[in-house]
């Protein structure tokens, strides 16, 4: 018996002796950072700007790859099923706490399958028009959709996306019917925003600031508090309906299981990407708002927009099909 006792506890210390030892010697090859959106937009440019900061701190590359699709549903599945070593890491945004509640059935368990690592950026969403457009600010937007139901188009990079559920909440604010039209990914809604072929949409602001300081798209609102320093001349859309507020964030998570160390370590060297001037300036320039929680504060914010999101979805009667 004192052998067998004996034997169990030099097993245990082995055991736990080598989890601090597999996350000093992490990373060992290429990470991969899935992105499951479509290039071009906000979720694209900060993964990639993350992505070559990390990869330099951390001695390994950090390959961006982009799985879109389905409001990030499918990146995120081959995330929340990849082995949980560090070394598949999801990079989404505010779109995963909505999911739950637009789709029926998702292929995982958000909450259960999906863990917080670090807060990057966030950055409210902006309501850009076709310069052919028959208005120019949001109250004249609102009279002219009433006037006309279901003429004012919005179109998104996807339904359950974050500009559709924008474009959903200024509606229900408002009291404007608009009609909503959803593409396949960012890039062609942009091109139909820019043809004219649609009058409207939600966007973050670094998907849409290029354009707006060439003239090819006018702004009508931004969704923040107050107006953004990188575009001072844009009213907020609060300063219409108080108290609007639609701020998409930009965060990393890892499959369940993955060792709290790397998950720490992970975070801390993200914490130093944040707080690289460099990296704070391209934000600063792309209308973004650095991140810097502790992974414990950018759980609590995650669980509170799964319940916020809950509600709304349920209020206006959403329901998507996979």
């Amino acid at each position: 018996m004192k052998r067998i006792l004996a034997c169990c506890a030099s097993v245990a210390f082995a055991l736990a002796a080598a989890l601090p030892a597999s996350a000093q010697d992490y990373p060992k090859r290429t990470i991969r950072m899935i992105a499951p959106f479509a290039p071009g937009g906000g979720s694209d440019v900060v993964a990639r700007v993350v992505a070559d900061k990390l990869g330099a701190l951390l001695g390994q590359t950090v390959v961006v790859e982009n799985r879109p699709g389905a409001s990030g549903i499918i990146g995120a599945d081959q995330v929340a099923k990849a082995a949980p070593d560090g070394y598949t890491i999801l990079m989404t945004n505010s779109a995963l706490t909505s999911n739950p509640w637009l789709y029926k059935k998702l292929p995982y368990n958000t909450e259960k399958d999906l863990v917080p690592v670090s807060d990057l950026a966030s950055s409210p969403t902006l309501l850009g028009a076709t310069p052919s457009a028959p208005f120019n600010t949001l109250p004249e937007l609102v009279a002219y959709a009433k006037k006309h139901p279901r003429e004012v188009s919005v179109g998104t990079p996807g339904a359950g996306q974050m500009s559709h559920l924008a474009a959903e909440m200024v509606s229900q604010v408002s009291g404007a019917e608009l009609l909503m039209i959803h593409y396949k990914g960012t890039a062609n809604s942009m091109s139909d925003l820019l043809g004219g072929t649609i009058m409207l949409s939600f966007g973050t602001v670094p998907g849409f600031i290029n354009h707006i300081q060439s003239g090819k798209l006018k702004p009508i609102a931004v969704a923040s508090p107050k107006r953004l320093a990188v575009l001072p001349n844009v009213p907020a859309v609060a300063e219409t309906y108080p108290g609007f507020e639609m701020t998409v964030w930009f965060g990393t998570f890892v499959p369940a299981g993955t060792p709290r160390a790397i998950i720490d370590k992970l975070h801390k060297a993200t914490a130093q990407v944040l707080a690289d001037p460099a990296v704070r300036a391209k934000f600063a320039d792309e209308g973004l708002e650095p991140g810097g929680m502790s992974t414990q504060d950018f759980d609590k914010l995650f669980r509170a927009d799964l319940a916020r999101w809950k509600t709304f979805v349920q209020e206006r009667h959403i329901q998507l099909e996979n």
